[in-house]
């Protein structure tokens, strides 16, 4: 959860384009008096989109990895550093993550054992494979278009 003060929001909206308050302001989960919040991937996805700047990928193996453990209910938590993971994932790219794949395994076993669920290496290598080959497949469509 992101939370970006509203006296801040305002002075960014009037450098902005028509419509990114009212985009800003959909994406808000909850507020108060000073601040408003929204999920940190609204905020991400609002950022890029409006400023151009993003300090990693935000699509790649990482991010697919995260959208198949999102089918099993599995999200981010404050306390994990799953975020931080899929960013490097994504930096890494496909060929990089096939790379260390033992160290994502290692992620993957380190964040089962933490939140007390059962872990196989095999499952997890088949769920990384799988977010590299969508990986792959959505790069390459992306290139086709």
């Amino acid at each position: 959860m992101k939370s970006i003060r509203i006296d801040l929001l305002h002075q960014a909206a009037a450098e902005r384009p028509a419509g990114y308050l009212d985009e800003v302001m959909a994406a808000v989960t909850k507020s108060d008096d000073t601040h408003v919040y929204m999920t940190t991937d609204d905020y991400y996805r609002l950022r890029e989109k409006y400023s151009g700047e993003t300090d990693f990928p935000v699509t790649g193996p990482g991010t697919q990895l995260h959208k198949i453990l999102g089918l099993f209910g599995f999200a981010f938590s404050k306390q994990c550093k799953c975020r931080a993971r899929m960013i490097q994932m994504n930096k890494w790219g496909c060929d990089g993550c096939e790379q260390h794949m033992d160290e994502i395994l290692g992620w993957l076993r380190e964040e089962a054992a933490a939140r007390r669920l059962p872990y196989l290496d095999m499952a997890g290598r088949l769920l990384v494979r799988r977010a590299i080959a969508n990986a792959r497949r959505e790069s390459s469509r992306a290139s086709e278009s």
